[in-house]
């Protein structure tokens, strides 16, 4: 028995050093929409209908967006446990959500990578003011740090609302996603246009 542990634990760890790959070549910037350039990317915005939100806690709503654009590699959904405020569990909110309080947040849940090296970060949160979800997606966005990962960032970022929820997405576009991709899953998860995208 403690020679299989040893065995799947040695084939844990070279798996998770293989899928590091640390670039040598400069770093290019994050792009927020790729189908825009800088000189002519706009905020998208509509005043959201009152009372309006998705039905359903943000795991099953990952769930469902990872269902209409799936990846290739192994992740899971990690609900975000709003009482613990242990320092470890303030430093995880804040890295999954580039927020420095939880004030205004009433769920949420990531979907991210369980091996390996995949700059890749789904984020589904549940404001407590609809009102407010335009100013908690620009301060995700203005706070979450790419470059989160041992070896891989970012190169894509682009969130997204729909009543009292923000998405928020992050990866890395050699992964063969599109942060789009993500933002029209939402979409069709809400069954809506979204109210923004940033």
């Amino acid at each position: 028995m403690k020679k299989c542990i040893a065995f799947l634990l040695a084939l844990t760890q070279a798996m998770a050093l293989s899928a590091c790959r640390c670039a040598k070549e400069p770093v290019a910037p994050i792009e927020s929409n790729p189908t825009q350039t800088s000189s002519t990317a706009t905020t998208e915005s509509t005043k959201p209908a009152a009372g309006k939100t998705l039905p359903g806690t943000m795991e099953e709503n990952i769930n469902k967006i990872m269902e209409e654009n799936p990846v290739e590699f192994m992740g899971g959904v990690i609900p975000l446990d709003l009482e613990d405020v242990s320092e470890d569990a303030l430093l995880a909110f804040e890295s999954y959500t580039g927020l420095k309080t939880r004030e205004l947040i009433k769920e949420g849940a990531v979907y991210e990578p369980m091996m390996g090296s995949q700059a890749f970060s789904l984020v589904l949160v549940r404001v407590s003011d609809a009102a407010k979800a335009e100013q908690v997606a620009r301060d995700m966005k203005a706070n979450i740090d790419p470059r989160k990962w041992i070896c891989v960032q970012a190169d894509q970022v682009m969130l997204a609302g729909y009543g009292d929820v923000v998405m928020f997405i992050m990866l890395d576009s050699g992964l063969g996603k599109t942060a789009q991709s993500y933002v029209d899953a939402f979409e069709k998860v809400c069954g809506n246009k979204p109210d923004f995208t940033l």
